[in-house]
């Protein structure tokens, strides 16, 4: 048998007109009140538990996806780095040593010989009887430099990119503005949203009246020109 468990005890009689009166007082500021941001909608938190679950398994598989692709990229980047055509280079059968150096020599001067080709044109000179061409590539290496040393080519600093906080800023901003000019045209033309700014607790003592007849509408019999009420 456990031990007996004391009993509350109750020091004096509580009001329950007081405890109402103090439960009232507490919550005041928190019912009944205007939102602070009218244009602002916040997802309630039953909503938000509810797509929770769709998030993260949307989130689950697009980090497997992101690590998969990873993984393979890895793959081929050690496959590449590890791509060498002088390291292949087996000896013959039958090859000497002098023979199998001279061929690692030159297939080390064929991967080297085209970059340095890239970096020092030869061949201009060589096609280029009367310096045409030499004569032109000067003169476009000196607008070059002009242009750098004056600012007006390409010597300025590329603008700094936005951070994510800053896109995301601008985006809301432009966001806010699109809806208030769609809300100050509203009602402009015939296909476009119109719609009614109500004040917080302002209250409808009756339903709205339509100042047109309704195309297939019966007219009334005693001729009378009435605004057409939607009250059934």
């Amino acid at each position: 048998m456990g031990r007996k468990i004391p009993a509350k005890k109750h020091r004096g009689v509580k009001d329950p007109l007081i405890q109402q009166a103090k439960r009232l007082q507490e919550l005041k500021g928190k019912i009944n009140a205007p939102p602070n941001d009218p244009d602002d909608q916040p997802v309630p938190k039953s909503l938000t538990r509810l797509f929770a679950f769709e998030y993260q398994l949307k989130e689950k598989h697009t980090n497997l996806k992101r690590k998969k692709k990873k993984c393979t990229k890895d793959r081929d980047s050690i496959e590449a780095h590890n791509d060498n055509p002088v390291g292949k280079l087996r000896r013959l059968p039958g090859e000497t040593g002098r023979s199998f150096t001279i061929r690692i020599n030159s297939a080390m001067k064929a991967i080297h010989t085209p970059a340095d080709q890239e970096h020092y044109p030869l061949d201009i000179e060589m096609e280029d009887i009367k310096g045409e061409q030499m004569a032109l590539q000067r003169a476009r290496r000196k607008r070059k430099q002009n242009n750098a040393r004056t600012g007006d080519g390409g010597g300025e600093e590329p603008p700094p990119k936005p951070s994510r906080a800053q896109k995301l800023a601008l985006k809301k901003k432009a966001k806010k503005e699109k809806a208030l000019e769609r809300g100050a045209g509203a009602g402009a033309g015939p296909g476009e949203v119109r719609r009614e700014r109500v004040a917080f607790g302002e209250v409808a003592h009756a339903p709205p009246a339509l100042p047109v007849r309704p195309r297939h509408a019966a007219a009334r019999s005693d001729g009378s020109d009435r605004r057409v009420s939607t009250r059934s």
